[in-house]
């Protein structure tokens, strides 16, 4: 099973209607998984997005996939790979914790909380 190391979401002003997390996904296993969804119940709507330059203007795109090969990490980290946030459903100031979980194409989910930080750990 996948491990997530270093979670946390980017503490945002209240009233903030997208916030987002960042974390390294290890994968210990002998084989390939591929994560192909992120849920959370502290928000409305939640994906995978990578930061890309395109004509020299930073945009968000989703990403469908992310195949980590067996004994690799994935990191999401500001300026790249990162989970959009959206809609939170409560307050979630500095020091509170979201709970995320990463669904794999198998159907296992990968849960973590994930605190909020005014910058990385």
């Amino acid at each position: 099973m996948p491990v997530v190391e270093k979670p946390w979401v980017r503490a945002a002003p209240p009233g903030a209607a997208t916030l987002a997390g960042y974390l390294v996904l290890r994968n210990p296993c002998t084989s390939a998984v591929v994560v192909k969804d992120v849920e959370s119940r502290d928000f409305g709507m939640s994906m995978i997005h990578r930061t890309e330059i395109v004509d020299g203007v930073s945009r968000m795109r989703h990403v469908g996939e992310l195949t980590i090969p067996a004994g690799a990490s994935l990191a999401f980290k500001p300026g790249g790979l990162h989970l959009m946030l959206m809609k939170p459903k409560r307050p979630l100031p500095e020091g509170e914790k979201a709970g995320i979980r990463l669904v794999l194409a198998d159907g296992r989910r990968v849960f973590a909380e994930f605190p909020v930080r005014r910058q990385a750990p």
